[in-house]
């Protein structure tokens, strides 16, 4: 299927994606690894696969294509396949990860395992948004490509590792600490932003803070993030300076212009060059 080794990435602070597209690993050089603590789906499958672990020994092993895999603490070296592979792979950083295991309770779990053949459709369908992001097919906010890579390690701590949300329901913040957020979004509103970084300025730990803003504002914090942006631009295409709709978008926090024109369209009902004056 595929003839030549194909990688898309995408980046931001302590996470990494990439979407690969890979030949039969007799066709070329390239000795693919799984990143330590990484979580991966497999869109083609592979039988026979010949695979090298931490500990130097090779194994084979067959992945149902769709399924998901895990690595631990030590990466995973593809020695050979039989068929070409698509994947895409998920890694959190060590800190990352720690922070959300510990606040699952399973802490000691923070690296994961090793674990493959694992059919699971709530984790493959938060990793095929980022397939898609990767190639530039979707556009996915700062704040939203956050809560989604916080969502898919919850969710392999809570079913594999025996990680429990608590039983907190969340209350609301109170007026100060939700002044210091929302001021904080304004002053910030043309930067990366992200649920850890609004849960500082809150004092609150990320794993609580996105229900207690949504208990208190009736929004999400992407929601409200987005809202804020696309105010801060249509106030700016209102003053009728020259600034290009695609340089008052970046200024506004958007990276993509296409997505900048839908959400106004969605959202307001018009769109930014009939907003200008």
């Amino acid at each position: 299927m595929f003839k030549e080794v194909d990688i898309a990435r995408l980046n931001w602070d302590g996470v990494r994606i990439a979407h690969c597209r890979l030949p039969p690993s007799q066709a070329h050089e390239l000795v693919p690894a799984s990143e330590p603590g990484a979580i991966a789906t497999g869109y083609n499958g592979q039988r026979q696969a010949v695979v090298q672990l931490a500990n130097g020994r090779t194994v084979a092993r067959t992945i149902p294509r769709g399924t998901i895999g895990l690595t631990g603490a030590e990466p995973i070296y593809w020695l050979r396949t039989q068929r070409s592979a698509e994947i895409l792979e998920i890694s959190a950083s060590p800190e990352l990860r720690c922070e959300i295991a510990t606040a699952l309770g399973v802490g000691n779990h923070a690296d994961l395992a090793d674990m493959h053949g694992w059919a699971d459709h709530h984790a493959w369908a938060i990793l095929d948004r980022f397939r898609a992001a990767a190639r530039n097919r979707l556009a996915l906010s700062d704040v939203v490509r956050d809560g989604l890579v916080r969502q898919l390690y919850n969710r392999v701590y809570c079913a594999k590792f025996g990680g429990r949300a608590d039983a907190w329901r969340g209350s609301p913040l109170d007026g100060r600490r939700l002044g210091r957020t929302l001021e904080f979004i304004e002053a910030h509103v043309d930067a990366s932003l992200s649920i850890a970084a609004l849960a500082a300025v809150a004092a609150y730990s990320p794993f609580h803070f996105a229900r207690s803003f949504k208990l208190t504002t009736g929004w999400s914090p992407h929601q409200y993030v987005m809202a804020r942006r696309l105010e801060h631009a249509r106030a700016l295409l209102l003053e009728g300076n020259r600034s290009t709709v695609e340089s008052i978008a970046y200024r506004c926090g958007f990276t993509n212009l296409s997505h900048f024109r839908g959400l106004m369209r969605s959202r307001l009902g018009v769109l930014p060059s009939e907003v200008v004056s």
